[in-house]
């Protein structure tokens, strides 16, 4: 017998998505592997299993592609929220948890944050998403410092600056070691770093 239309419709729906979302870990893998250029159409659709068509059906082009991928990689505040309520009222330990994620955050997504950094110089579309990582995770801990200052855990200070410069630390290292490629042996470990930028933020604002 013979499905109801809503069901066929549903059923057509869920096939568009499944299509859509195997084009963008196609590409997603081609990226990584031989970069926006390296990762043409053609070989996204025979990755993808789709022909080329298809892919502009659903893309307009493949910045689209990338800008999908970015979107779908700067949604950064599930594991922050996590990271900077796993400690109650300890300011320091949420500060070294909330650092580590957000470093592992950067670490995870690594292949198309480096493409994405390079051809955000051709499309401002890309720069202006790949933005909202650290912004995000500097308006997050702002917000997270205000709060505890009004719990009586922290003294009044410039929370957004302070903020900021945390979360700017971890973005210059992880640029160091994964863009740059400096020597590790010549920088700071996460861990040191971590604890250190803790430290420094809380003896900035007067932690008491």
């Amino acid at each position: 017998m013979d499905k109801p239309d809503h069901e066929k419709i549903q059923s057509g729906k869920g096939d568009e998505q499944e299509t859509r979302e195997r084009i963008l870990a196609a590409a997603r893998q081609l990226m990584s592997q031989k970069g926006y250029k390296g990762a043409t159409t053609r070989k996204i659709s025979e990755l993808a299993g789709v022909n080329e068509v298809t892919i502009f059906r659903h893309f307009k082009n493949k910045e689209r592609i990338l800008i999908e991928l970015l979107e779908e990689m700067t949604e950064i505040r599930p594991a922050l929220e996590k990271a900077i309520h796993a400690c109650g009222h300890d300011v320091k330990a949420m500060l070294i948890h909330y650092g580590e994620a957000y470093y592992n955050a950067l670490v995870e997504r690594k292949e198309v944050l480096i493409i994405c950094l390079i051809e955000s110089q051709n499309h401002p579309e890309v720069f202006n998403l790949l933005s909202r990582m650290p912004q995000i995770a500097d308006e997050m801990l702002s917000e997270k410092l205000q709060e505890m200052h009004e719990a009586g855990l922290l003294p009044k200070g410039d929370f957004a600056t302070a903020a900021h410069m945390f979360v700017s630390a971890f973005f210059h290292s992880f640029l160091a070691r994964h863009w740059v490629k400096v020597d590790c042996d010549s920088l700071i470990d996460i861990p040191t770093m971590t604890e250190s930028s803790a430290d420094i933020l809380l003896r900035g604002i007067g932690s008491r």
